[in-house]
């Protein structure tokens, strides 16, 4: 086996992206007093004004155990609250607090501007390039896990 064969340049590359963008958003989202992880709670939440822990579950893919544990710290700090559906006893609707709003719109503004270091020494067209050649990829991978089922 040659060294060649050892080689994982797209591997590689996705995996310093994902690590490196965590590293700058969580720092960023830590100065906020959250965790990593709630940040993107908050933020769909923000987009849709409020969810089921299943629909958060899969917004975000997580585990239910994930967003459960998440959501109760984000409850007990005043920044969500919970209520029942009205249609559904059984379910558990997630709502941000005026606190969990203002936290949401500061994780949002955080977001963008990670996404703005991402890109600033990158054109409009590389940026749609690379924006267009992930989804691809994505769409791949899925679509090849999905069959390995």
């Amino acid at each position: 086996m040659s060294n060649q064969d050892l080689d994982f340049p797209l591997g590689t590359s996705i995996i310093n992206l994902v690590v490196s963008h965590r590293l700058l958003t969580a720092k960023k989202i830590r100065q906020l007093g959250l965790y990593p992880g709630q940040d993107m709670v908050l933020i769909e939440l923000l987009r849709k004004g409020h969810r089921s822990q299943n629909e958060l579950v899969q917004a975000l893919t997580v585990d239910h155990s994930t967003i459960a544990k998440s959501a109760n710290r984000l409850q007990k700090a005043g920044i969500v609250s919970f209520e029942k559906s009205t249609a559904d006893k059984r379910v558990t609707i997630i709502s941000l607090t005026d606190k969990g709003r203002e936290l949401a719109t500061k994780a949002a503004a955080i977001w963008r501007d990670v996404e703005q270091t991402a890109f600033e020494d990158l054109s409009e067209e590389d940026v749609r390039f690379f924006i267009d050649y992930a989804r691809k990829i994505t769409t791949t991978f899925n679509q090849k896990a999905s069959k390995d089922n």
